[in-house]
């Protein structure tokens, strides 16, 4: 693979991994035809088309934001729509991640008045965040659990039930 390639397949990755499986070869292979001889990488303006393909895909097929949020809190069953997006979203690298900050986001507002709360009530919001957030350590069973509900095999990536 030569360093064209190369850029090309890092251009590629804008698009969600299930779309690069299904049609990566296809994108670097256009890429590759466009190459003039000796380039060294792709054009501002392919590359650009490439980035902004890649992340309007990726907005068009994101849920609403209530489907979203129920989705995100409270492990919510998504619109039959958007099961891709949730297939994507569970076998993504920072799921557990995207779950800690999400929690840390939605107690965000008691951090800031923590100071002015009586002992107690600060060790039970402290202890119900830690709590909440070290729910999520199991996070096999969470995503088997969520990806069987979203309709798919958890032991086979891709694979549906």
């Amino acid at each position: 693979m030569d360093a064209y390639e190369r850029r090309c397949r890092l251009l590629a990755r804008a698009y969600p991994f299930r779309y690069r499986q299904a049609r990566g070869d296809e994108l670097v292979g256009t890429l590759l035809d466009l190459a003039e001889p000796g380039q060294a990488g792709p054009s501002l303006r392919d590359s650009l088309d490439v980035v902004c393909g890649g992340i309007a895909l990726r907005l068009r097929e994101r849920p609403p934001l209530r489907h979203w949020a129920m989705y995100r809190m409270f492990h919510k069953r998504l619109p039959y729509a958007y099961r891709w997006w949730a297939h994507d979203d569970l076998r993504g690298t920072f799921y557990l991640a995207r779950q800690c900050a999400v929690w840390l986001l939605l107690t965000s507002p008691l951090w800031v008045w923590i100071g002015l709360l009586p002992l107690e009530l600060v060790h039970t919001v402290i202890g119900f965040t830690l709590s909440r957030m070290l729910g999520f350590l199991p996070q096999r069973a969470v995503r088997d659990n969520q990806l069987i509900r979203h309709g798919f095999n958890p032991t086979v990536p891709g694979d549906v039930t």
